[in-house]
């Protein structure tokens, strides 16, 4: 494994790509380096520890509780926040599988990806920024590739990892254990943003300038698994600012980041666009599941004018009018911001988000019914995803690493 975050005593082992640095990690320190730790295991009942402790200093014994330490709690370094508690392995509230690289004051964390019980992510905002993994239940967090210039989008199949460079306007990707040199797979001229992948193909989106500005360079790119070249002419957005997107097995979707947006849906065999929704004040996140596609209305303070935040639902069937599921007059806080979203599979089942203007991690029934709930509250949740019975976020700010909670 090729640059690996070990849990282990004060580790902090220099290599090639990027400078040595450790980050705290419950009570451990985390470093980076090549090949295996010293570490003797990162759960309970592995390298000849019982089941409930685990060996996270490197010293040959088996002298942490994963069953009941809050710093340790289910894998080494798995952090329970306060006010959590660890009771059979899992915080009683949310948990922090992972801290940021390169520093906590530094990470600045994106987009996030679950993958075969593996949690990958983008962070950074400038020329140093990395995407990294850590597994689901935390443990050893790898190290897929530093020096990325602000990675953004994030998505992984069996074939790899694939992401967006912003500032450097490239797709990238990696292989799953990053025993190889990341490599890019198409060079734009602008930004890149969204990525969205399955075992058959990959897409990506691209603005020809800022949020709202459409012009001859903005499209939703394809390339086709495993070796297809990049088509960047599979469906052209010139009237558009394309932003975050999302697939289903027929249609790739995306949002039209713009002050009277649209939120749209490009047939993969064809390249054949249909709009679903229009006239929403710069929509940023999307999601689906069988029957609906979810996003979240979010003006920022430098384009809000008077348009309002919301999360939003339209028919994939493009039956009916789009349905506001939420909006800030049904909070009780000031300044709500929602971001990134996520949808589970259950017909009576929840859409979640992440609100960075609070900041909170909310939930609410697909059908608009009820109010909202609060999962978590405090840091800068960004990217989000579900997993395995856990509602998973990264952290913008802070320590800029990946939280969970149970749902």
């Amino acid at each position: 494994m090729r640059h690996a975050f070990q849990v282990g005593l004060m580790l902090s082992v220099a290599v090639a790509t990027a400078p040595a640095c450790t980050s705290l990690l419950g009570d451990f320190a985390v470093g980076e380096g090549d090949g295996a730790s010293s570490s003797s295991g990162s759960s309970g009942g592995s390298s000849g520890c019982a089941d409930g402790l685990a060996d996270c200093d490197g010293d040959g014994k088996c002298e942490r509780s994963v069953d009941a330490d809050p710093l340790n709690c289910g894998a080494c370094g798995a952090m329970c926040l306060d006010p959590g508690t660890c009771r059979n392995g899992s915080c009683t509230g949310a948990t922090e599988i992972a801290r940021g690289y390169p520093t906590p004051d530094d990470a600045n964390g994106k987009h996030l990806f679950i993958y075969e019980d593996e949690v990958y992510w983008t962070a950074g905002e400038g020329a140093n920024g990395s995407v990294q993994k850590v597994p689901a239940r935390g443990g050893p967090v790898t190290l897929l590739a530093a020096g990325q210039n602000a990675p953004y989008g994030i998505a992984v199949n069996r074939h790899g990892v694939f992401w967006a460079n912003l500032n450097a306007k490239n797709i990238m990707s990696v292989d799953r254990e990053g025993e190889e040199d990341p490599k890019e797979i198409f060079d734009s001229s602008f930004a890149t943003l969204g990525v969205a992948a399955d075992d058959l193909e990959v897409f990506w989106s691209q603005r020809s300038g800022g949020i709202g500005v459409a012009g001859e360079g903005s499209l939703i790119g394809k390339i086709e698994m495993p070796d297809g070249w990049p088509d960047d002419r599979f469906h052209e957005a010139r009237d558009a600012s394309p932003h975050l997107i999302a697939l289903d097995e027929e249609f790739v979707y995306w949002v039209d980041r713009n002050a009277r947006g649209t939120v749209n849906r490009t047939r993969r065999g064809t390249g054949q666009t249909d709009r679903l929704a229009g006239n929403q004040p710069f929509p940023y996140a999307i999601a689906v599941d069988d029957a609906f596609v979810y996003w979240t209305n979010s003006p920022r303070s430098g384009n809000a004018g008077e348009a309002e935040a919301a999360v939003m639902r339209a028919r994939k069937d493009r039956s009916g009018e789009p349905q506001a599921l939420w909006r800030p007059a049904d909070d009780d806080v000031a300044h709500p911001s929602p971001d990134c979203i996520a949808v589970d599979d259950a017909p009576d089942g929840f859409v979640y988000w992440t609100d960075q203007g609070t900041p909170r991690v909310l939930r609410k029934r697909k059908d608009g019914s009820g109010r909202q709930q609060v999962l978590h509250e405090g840091g800068s949740p960004r990217g989000i995803a579900l997993h395995g019975g856990f509602v998973f976020w990264v952290e913008e700010q802070g320590s800029g690493g990946v939280r969970k909670r149970p749902l």
